[in-house]
Order: C-alpha cells, then sequence, then structure tokens
C-alpha cells in the first residue's frame, strides 16, 4: 500500500484559538452539530441553549480519529489566503511655524495584501532625522 499524502487543516474555535492538524489526505472530514441531530432552540423556562459545532476526521465510514468541539470554522492550509492589512506608523515631534513651536504627531499608514499565515515583523519608527531629512 502506498503511502498517504498528508493534508494540514487550520481549525479556529470560540475562544478565538487556533490550531492545526495534519492528517492523511484519504481521511473524511465532517463539519456539523457535535450530537447528531442536535439543533440550537429554547428550554421550556425559555433559556437559550446552542449546540457547539464539531469537526470530524475518519480514517474510515466506522473509523473516527478526532473531534473536535466549539469549532467555529476551519480550511485546508493549501487553500491560499490573503487580507488587506494596513500598517500604521506614529511619531510624536515638534514643528516651529512662524517663531511658535507646536506639538505634532507625523503619521504615515500603508495598505498591502498579506498571507494572514506567514507572521510578519513590525518594522522599526523612523528616526527624527529620516522624518526631518536632516
Amino acid at each position: 500500500m502506498a503511502k498517504d499524502e498528508m493534508k494540514t487543516y487550520l481549525i479556529e474555535f470560540e475562544n478565538g484559538k487556533k490550531q492545526k492538524i495534519t492528517v492523511p489526505e484519504s481521511w473524511k472530514v465532517t463539519f456539523g452539530p457535535a450530537s447528531k441531530g442536535a439543533n440550537a432552540g429554547t428550554t421550556r423556562t425559555g433559556s437559550v441553549y446552542k449546540v457547539p459545532l464539531a469537526l470530524r476526521f475518519y480514517e474510515s465510514e466506522n473509523k473516527q480519529r478526532a473531534i473536535f468541539t466549539d469549532v467555529v470554522g476551519f480550511r485546508d492550509m493549501s487553500i491560499k489566503i490573503e487580507e488587506m492589512k494596513t500598517k500604521i506608523q506614529e511619531k510624536d515631534g515638534y514643528m516651529e511655524c512662524e517663531g511658535v513651536k507646536k506639538a505634532t504627531t507625523f503619521r504615515a499608514s500603508v495598505s498591502e495584501w498579506v498571507n494572514p499565515d506567514k507572521l510578519v515583523g513590525v518594522p522599526a519608527l523612523p528616526t527624527d532625522s529620516e522624518i526631518f531629512d536632516e
């Protein structure tokens, strides 16, 4: 039997936590209520209850290998995603106008498409000499 190719999924949970899981590509993936046939609704007293959503992985029809509850979303990591990100840099300084020194904040922003799966460091703020072209 040939070795199965692997596939990585990004899982996002209600509490904001994210996890990656890598499983054989042949495994079946399902997403839905954690309890079969369960739906959100209200109790007799009027309380609202919510059924958590679950992501399940099956090696075969009757061999469930994992279940993750409170999942709000997931995706195959081979899907390329880009997000519009705006970077803003601010620097406090002073300007002199007509002999009066005034406090001011210099602000620059740039927007670009970035891959959210790749962490990018924050660029350093410019020095005073770079701002004032000294």
